[in-house]
């Protein structure tokens, strides 16, 4: 049985709980717990029931949510005070050589981005594409090219309330190692495009995280590049990892202690960073409910 975090807050408590934590915890899509139908709504409704924070919507196999559900469970978030994040498509190589293989990657881009304006939902989470064979240059440029596109298409649409964040990618073969998606949030500027940390990711693909130590470096790396302005836009995801010598292989639970989590808590307790924590443990909400109690305890 789910012990609830702070399931019954109104959202006056709510907002009084993150101006003195400053940090949201989240599963990574809708809750299991969430009775059927399992929808994005029900899931929001659920997490607010759970006592969660936050909520990543997962449109990874596409984007399929119609805008008038959208903005119903938009509404719904702002009611229950549920802060509200988008995972793009696992479609997307913004490096790709291939025409079509680039318009498609815009597209899920731009339909999460749409998605994310009407459910007031940011940022947009993505994958940046791989390598091929290509140096992180080539790569680096290719990538700011069609993010310019995509920034195009948004400033004319005026979604203005989303920004993108390329997540750091688990495999070695991915492009999207910390310092490439610190350099895109960089050259973009933060109110544009913030960088997603994945703890787990790096640990898989960069360099082993035992200890704040550890840690502390990935956080001293992206506030020297980016400025103190980074602290108060962190965005990461936290779960344990199976990897091997090509980097991730899957997810697993924070029991794993792959990498271990509670330094991590302690060391955004003590730096009074704000923003989002997604959990995407295997466990979800469970693990998620647990990332908060133990930041609490830190």
């Amino acid at each position: 049985m789910l012990k609830l975090g702070f399931a019954g807050f109104n959202k006056k408590q709510r907002n009084a709980y993150f101006a003195k934590h400053k940090l949201n915890f989240a599963p990574a899509g809708i809750p299991f717990s969430t009775p059927s139908p399992a929808s994005t709504y029900n899931g929001i409704a659920q997490c607010a029931k759970l006592g969660l924070f936050a909520m990543e919507v997962e449109f990874v196999h596409g984007v399929r949510m119609k805008e008038d559900m959208a903005k119903k469970c938009g509404a719904l978030a702002k009611e229950k005070g549920i802060s509200l994040s988008i995972h793009a498509p696992y479609y997307i190589n913004l490096c790709s050589d291939e025409d079509a293989k680039l318009a498609n990657s815009r597209r899920h881009i731009l339909e999460s981005a749409q998605a994310g304006h009407f459910l007031n939902a940011s940022p947009i989470v993505f994958h940046p594409g791989f390598y091929q064979g290509r140096a992180s240059e080539e790569c680096m440029k290719k990538t700011i090219f069609q993010m310019e596109k995509i920034f195009s298409e948004m400033q004319k649409n005026k979604w203005n309330n989303v920004n993108l964040s390329p997540e750091l990618t688990g495999k070695k073969s991915a492009f999207g190692n910390l310092e490439e998606i610190v350099s895109l949030s960089h050259h973009f500027g933060l109110k544009k495009c913030i960088p997603t940390i994945d703890f787990a990711h790096f640990h898989a693909r960069t360099s082993p995280l035992k200890t704040a130590s550890d840690y502390a470096k990935i956080f001293d790396y992206c506030e020297k590049k980016l400025g103190s302005a980074f602290a108060k836009n962190l965005h990461c995801h936290v779960s344990g990892i199976n990897f091997s010598e090509k980097g991730e292989r899957n997810h697993l639970p924070l029991s794993s202690n792959s990498p271990p989590y509670k330094p991590l808590l302690k060391l955004l307790k003590e730096r009074g960073y704000a923003g989002t924590v997604v959990c995407e443990s295997p466990l979800l909400e469970k693990d998620a409910l647990l990332l908060q109690k133990e930041f609490e305890k830190a």
